[in-house]
């Protein structure tokens, strides 16, 4: 177990590398959505999402399957003096109260080989009966939010997903590596009960001329 500092609040934060630490698309997420009342970080890790939720919003809920990555949250929160309230276990199996904002940056992949480390497979991988968004949905209140982050590849999955919980995607943003790729990630806001209008958001660019691009540098506190 490490730690790192996150110069773009200040915070420090507990990770276990290469199964527990906060990657890209947390930084990505965190700076997309916006926290207000009740968040739940759903699908947690190390908890960078529920740590960056404390500034704005009144509860922040962290809930992971494995012990040991809400372990890894409640150490950070203690140490840097905010509260966070933790879970374990399969989120369907929880009872939890409705959220007003739900984070999550959920595992992507279903057919490919599984690494051994039974925590890095969970990690990354989805039950084969997974309806990860759906099944999310059923904890926000009417009129709540959820923000996500997803390969492109998984994202029609995602949007029937949330179609089927009637949650309409408000928001979305693509996400390249570089310019002339193809897009890796999209970003996206969804509502509980939303209308059909959405906004179509200009590309994010991650790095430009070998660096981090300005906006993903300011991100980070540099």
């Amino acid at each position: 177990m490490g730690s790192d500092y996150i110069p773009a609040n200040g915070m420090r934060i507990f990770q276990k590398k290469g199964v527990f630490s906060f990657s890209m698309d947390s930084v990505l997420l965190a700076a997309y959505g916006k926290s207000r009342g009740r968040v739940l970080d759903l699908g947690c890790g190390s908890g960078y999402l529920a740590l960056m939720a404390t500034k704005d919003a009144d509860e922040v809920v962290a809930v992971d399957r494995l012990q040991e990555a809400v372990e890894l949250v409640e150490k950070s929160a203690a140490a840097n003096g905010v509260e966070i309230e933790t879970a374990v276990g399969d989120f369907r199996n929880l009872d939890l109260p409705p959220c007003d904002v739900i984070f999550t940056n959920p595992p992507f992949y279903r057919d490919s080989v599984k690494n051994e480390d039974a925590s890095i497979s969970a990690a990354k991988h989805l039950d084969p009966d997974m309806r990860w968004f759906y099944e999310a949905a059923r904890f926000l209140k009417p009129g709540g939010k959820i923000y996500g982050i997803v390969d492109v590849a998984r994202f029609q999955e995602v949007m029937a997903d949330l179609s089927a919980a009637n949650v309409a995607i408000k928001r979305m943003r693509p996400v390249y590596w570089k310019q002339g790729e193809a897009a890796r990630r999209i970003i996206f806001e969804g509502v509980s009960g939303g209308g059909c209008f959405m906004v179509l958001e200009p590309a994010l660019y991650v790095y430009e001329k070998g660096a981090y691009s300005e906006e993903v540098a300011g991100y980070y506190g540099r």
